[in-house]
């Protein structure tokens, strides 16, 4: 089975739909979406509908969180006074175009989807197990995500939130970042995501960046009044979290199960 895991669309249209194409194009079985569907860009209404339309399983990301319950705040750490203000504006652009009937399907995101794959357990989430707004960053602690592994039990763990891409191997666990599919780096302004390749013996990641028709996209950030900016500016690490230790975690009756 074949894979496609998309995560950090950031309201960015054409970049979703690169990538939606390239999958299909490379016969992926399965779309799944580590959150942060809407903030940054200009197209929040698009994006949410075209995952509505396709009935993509998608799990809630802090951004998704702030726009559908209209938080003042989307719990990311930003790098200076300049980019926080630029974040605060986004966010209330996006409330404010957002639809009631996306807004509503935005708050009903659940926080992790479960599915069972090629007999395989696989969890999907945006930050961590435990919170939507805590980075998972490629350089943290093996400890620590071998503690992930030992209290949750899965296979393997779909996320997003850090914009990394890397593939990590505890134990018999496997930990994929998707990347960020709406928010390139300055230098690779691409579209990025995860490719999973499941079989019963084996599994394999590998990761793609789609070039996309980003000129359009930074005209509609001109006509929003929303800086270019916010579609290149790297998560920032949170300065109270401890990199080397993580709570256990309870059983949470809002996960879901699903099949693929």
């Amino acid at each position: 089975m074949r894979i496609a895991l998309l995560s950090d669309l950031h309201a960015n249209l054409p970049a979703t739909r690169a990538v939606l194409q390239d999958a299909a194009q490379i016969g992926c079985d399965a779309v799944w979406c580590a959150g942060d569907v809407v903030g940054r860009g200009p197209h929040p209404n698009e994006v949410v509908d075209l995952l509505r339309t396709l009935e993509t399983p998608t799990v809630q990301g802090n951004w998704d969180e702030a726009v559908g319950m209209g938080r003042e705040v989307t719990g990311s750490i930003w790098e200076s006074p300049e980019t926080e203000a630029q974040g605060k504006l986004s966010l209330e652009w996006t409330m404010s175009r957002t639809t009631e009937e996306n807004m509503a399907w935005l708050r009903q995101l659940p926080p992790a989807l479960r599915f069972e794959v090629e007999g395989r357990a696989a969890r999907v989430f945006h930050g961590t197990p435990l919170k939507q707004n805590e980075y998972l960053w490629e350089d943290r602690p093996s400890r620590y995500f071998a503690r992930i592994a030992s209290d949750e039990g899965e296979d393997l763990f779909c996320f997003g939130h850090t914009h990394e891409t890397y593939h990590k191997v505890s134990g018999q666990a496997h930990f994929v970042a998707a990347g960020s599919v709406g928010c390139g780096e300055a230098n690779d302004p691409s579209a990025r995501y995860a490719v999973i390749y499941l079989t019963d013996a084996d599994l394999v990641v590998g990761f793609r960046g789609v070039e996309y028709d980003r000129v359009s996209v930074l005209a509609d950030m001109a006509a929003a009044g929303l800086p270019a900016e916010l579609l290149t500016h790297p998560p920032v690490p949170h300065p109270l979290v401890d990199p080397g230790s993580i709570p256990t975690r309870p059983a949470q009756a809002s996960d879901v199960t699903a099949s693929a």
